[in-house]
């Protein structure tokens, strides 16, 4: 498989075909033509899947419609005269607009094009315009509603409503502690964030909140429909998608134009996905089979090691592998293999599936490769990598200070699961 990634085959045929092929020489050729029909129809054609393309098309109705910007200006309004302010703004309202959008990707380039050009204009320094935006990106995917948690659950047969839940109070912590770096860094060096000495009113600061509450709205439709109860998060996708729809037609925001382009991307997004699961199934049979992970499970965890050893080493792979492939091929490359052994080392699923997130989110952020880098870097032409880079490693020990009280308060992850849903 590692030799097919390296000739440049698309990762769904890299998974599919090492599965498909490793299943037909071991299980024989008539199992092995069945199992991509019954992969298909028993994992993949079913209904908690079809949260996907929902929590994909909200995403980007709101992307397409531009409520970014107006996200961006309430928080600036509010938070501008802080020190650092109009980079905590954008902390702000990225943690606020992936409540509704979760996409990291989405988010850094819709950031990169409200937020950089306003910082540039105040006289903010290019390296901490530019990787406030590519750290708060990083957001969207831990406050919910997560395409990456819904994924994880599929893939570990885990519960979604939980993994959504669960992201909300690590993602807080997160956006917390970017500010504070924020504002430690704005006092230190205030050559590079001017103090904003622009007089709003209170008047003018409630006005702005408007385009916060439209953006709220869908998130709480969403989260409110999966912890009520009135729905499943299937539902409550499809309410968000509807939410997301309504308030961009009625505000006037998504031009028919923007709409059949969001839709188009929403069926290209979707179908790559399921083709990508379809194939990550396939090769998790195939693992099976092998009983691959249940070995490496019964080797970690009779390595001289205590089980945070062993995570701490897991973690150190994720982080690699963030800097060089995006976050669905890591997860659907390495799950199946690595969650017999959480499980093994007794780790509680949904908050290992939290930290994961964490830790590739931090390997997209991380120079030379990560990803989210270069997204902000073709977003804004007049930003260099290097002033990126410049400025993206005390964002990275933020991350790696979140990580670090993660893991040792597991309970900022599962208190509010276990408390709204039951343990």
């Amino acid at each position: 498989m590692l030799l097919l990634l390296t000739l440049g085959v698309p990762v769904y045929a890299s998974i599919g075909a090492v599965g498909f092929v490793g299943y037909w020489v071991l299980e024989g050729q008539a199992k092995g033509l069945s199992i991509v029909g019954l992969v298909s129809y028993s994992r993949v054609a079913v209904y908690a899947f079809s949260v996907v393309p929902l929590f994909i098309f909200m995403g980007n109705v709101l992307f397409a419609s531009g409520l970014g910007q107006d996200v961006y200006a309430a928080t600036r309004r509010w938070m501008g005269r802080l020190p650092g302010g109009l980079a905590q703004a954008t902390v702000g309202a990225s943690a606020l607009f992936g409540a509704a959008c979760g996409s990291s990707v989405a988010t850094a380039a819709t950031f990169a094009k409200i937020a950089i050009p306003e910082m540039l204009r105040y006289g903010y320094a290019k390296k901490l315009a530019a990787a406030s935006v590519v750290a708060a990106g990083t957001l969207a995917v831990m406050i919910p509603p997560s395409i990456t948690m819904v994924l994880y659950a599929l893939i570990t047969d885990q519960s979604i409503a939980k993994l959504l839940i669960a992201g909300i109070l690590p993602g807080i912590l997160n956006a917390v502690i970017y500010m504070v770096l924020i504002s430690l860094w704005a006092k230190r060096y205030p050559q590079d964030a001017p103090r904003l000495a622009v007089p709003w009113s209170w008047t003018e600061n409630l006005t702005a909140l408007k385009g916060v509450w439209a953006v709220l709205a869908i998130g709480l439709v969403v989260l409110g429909g999966i912890y009520s109860g009135i729905g499943t998060p299937t539902e409550a996708g499809a309410l968000g998608a509807f939410a997301a729809l309504v308030l961009a037609v009625t505000g006037r925001r998504l031009p028919w134009r923007q709409f059949v382009l969001a839709l188009v991307e929403s069926v290209k997004t979707t179908v790559m996905i399921h083709v990508i699961l379809l194939s990550a199934f396939i090769f998790g049979y195939f693992m099976a089979v092998t009983l691959l992970p249940q070995k490496l499970a019964a080797l970690l965890t009779s390595l001289p090691l205590p089980p945070l050893g062993v995570l701490v080493a897991i973690m150190i792979v994720y982080i690699v592998l963030g800097a060089f492939m995006d976050m669905l091929s890591i997860m659907f490359l390495t799950v199946p293999v690595i969650f017999p052994t959480i499980l093994a080392l007794g780790f509680d699923p949904i908050w290992f599936g939290v930290l994961m997130v964490m830790v590739i989110e931090m390997g997209m952020v991380t120079p030379p490769f990560g990803i989210n880098l270069f997204v902000v870097k073709g977003t804004v032409p007049d930003v260099s990598l290097n002033d990126i880079i410049a400025g993206i490693g005390p964002f990275v020990v933020a991350q790696a200070v979140t990580l670090a009280l993660y893991i040792a308060f597991p309970q900022i992850a599962l208190f509010l699961p276990n408390t709204m849903l039951g343990p």
